[in-house]
């Protein structure tokens, strides 16, 4: 990659963005995972804006929920979406704001003159959160696996060495921050204490989102920005179904506290458990004038592509 100008004076520009429609986890996209979506994406996102491939310099991806067997999601969107393999692919995760930082990341390559030309988003499958085995498990187990031909006498020796079993049940995905064991739920439910904002508050901040979603749904102000995404049963999926148009602070005030006994954040006016996938294409200005491409708008304008918390 031959950068188009100086490193002073560049300036890095989003020509355009997709994003996949957001569904509750366990629904439509069950069947595909974060690397799928991200692709589903990223094809996306070049069919609406077509250029050579070989002027792609990167690929940034954000995620929250990794696959243990693929942490480097963005590297496997780009050879699943048939991409050229010399594209810089990275991963970076930073919780909910794993996709903006993506972003972040893919502008300041370009002003750096690292790359013309990147892509970058984020995708998370609440669906497809990996069930772990405790560690008990795991170191028992492992170096009879690694040494290759252990006989099945050794594996029941081993097996009776690890009574009693209460603790060798498999854990429930909790996407939960080591150092505390909190989940987003119950930090928010902290915050909002000490914030002093209370249970009407939130429900009526929760409905008036819902409201102003389903209206801009209904004007089509969406439709630019979404792709359709077929699933593995053949589904067609053209919009969010995350969104309850018919929500009320009737219905809102029945729900019970979640994260605490004597809580505020219900079902109803936290984040739900999410899957989809969000990307922009970023350029220099200099790159998209060649290419024939319009700047749509600065990078501190963009939308943030989901990570789930």
């Amino acid at each position: 990659m031959s950068p188009s100008t100086s490193v002073r004076a560049r300036r890095a520009v989003i020509v355009g963005g997709v994003r996949t429609p957001f569904v509750k986890a366990f629904a439509e996209f069950t069947r595909m995972d974060t690397i799928a979506l991200g692709v589903t994406a990223v094809r996306a996102l070049l069919e609406r804006f077509p250029l050579p491939r070989a002027e792609l310099d990167a690929l940034v991806w954000g995620g929250v929920i990794l696959p243990g067997t693929a942490p480097n999601v963005g590297r496997e969107i780009v050879l699943d979406a048939g991409l050229p393999h010399a594209i810089e692919a990275m991963t970076v995760t930073r919780a909910c704001a794993s996709g903006l930082q993506a972003i972040a990341l893919g502008v300041a390559q370009i002003e750096r003159g690292e790359a013309d030309v990147v892509i970058a988003g984020g995708s998370d499958s609440t669906s497809n959160a990996e069930i772990k085995l405790p560690q008990k498990w795991v170191h028992a187990f492992a170096p009879l696996a690694l040494k290759g031909k252990a006989t099945p006498a050794e594996y029941i020796s081993v097996v009776s060495q690890l009574a009693p079993f209460t603790d060798l049940m498999p854990t429930r995905p909790r996407i939960a921050e080591r150092t505390t064991g909190e989940v987003m739920g119950e930090a928010a439910e902290r915050m909002a204490a000490r914030n002093e904002i209370d249970r009407a508050a939130q429900d009526a901040f929760a409905m008036r989102s819902h409201h102003r979603a389903a209206a801009a749904m209904a004007s089509g102000r969406f439709a630019d920005e979404l792709c359709v995404v077929e699933t593995h049963d053949g589904q067609r999926v053209h919009a969010d179904t995350l969104v309850r148009a018919d929500t009320s602070l009737e219905r809102l005030a029945k729900l019970r506290p979640v994260f605490a006994k004597s809580g505020t954040l219900t079902a109803g006016n936290s984040t739900a458990l999410t899957d989809g996938a969000a990307c922009v294409l970023l350029m220099t200005e200099e790159k998209a004038r060649a290419l024939g491409l319009k700047a749509r708008r600065s990078p501190s304008a963009v939308w943030t592509p989901p990570t789930s918390c």
